[in-house]
């Protein structure tokens, strides 16, 4: 049996749950895209920033991964269970994720993005600035 780094860890994290993270968003997006809101803009401009920063973090992720030799295969979606492979220094271990379990992690991301990223409000600050 193998034991992952805390760094390898959250790698593992990002790459089964921002997958998830950018289609709620992109889904999202077609909600306000499609509502009667008077300004959607900036909601819609906090969903990309959201976005963004979460495809910048699957690529950091799969980097990661890579160059530390650790394959991840999503071996079955079940009606409420993700189960996945983990080949790691020549072990492998399996993780069962519930539906519930990813929609969890999933809202927690979404909100740290939105609230508490710093780089997000870097970007905010700036844009209140113009």
């Amino acid at each position: 049996m193998f034991q992952l780094s805390k760094e390898e860890t959250k790698a593992l994290r990002n790459y089964l749950l921002l997958p998830y993270l950018k289609r709620v968003l992109e889904i999202d997006t077609k909600w306000v895209n499609h509502s009667k809101m008077k300004l959607p803009r900036p909601y819609l401009e906090l969903i990309h920033a959201a976005i963004t920063l979460a495809s910048s973090d699957l690529k950091w992720a799969k980097a990661m991964l890579h160059d530390r030799g650790i394959h991840v295969y999503i071996e079955d979606t079940k009606e409420d269970v993700v189960i996945c492979k983990v080949y790691c220094r020549g072990y492998n271990q399996t993780y069962r994720y519930s539906s519930i379990q990813i929609r969890n992690q999933v809202e927690r991301r979404i909100l740290a993005y939105f609230l508490a990223d710093d780089r997000l409000k870097k970007k905010e600050h700036s844009l209140c600035l113009k």
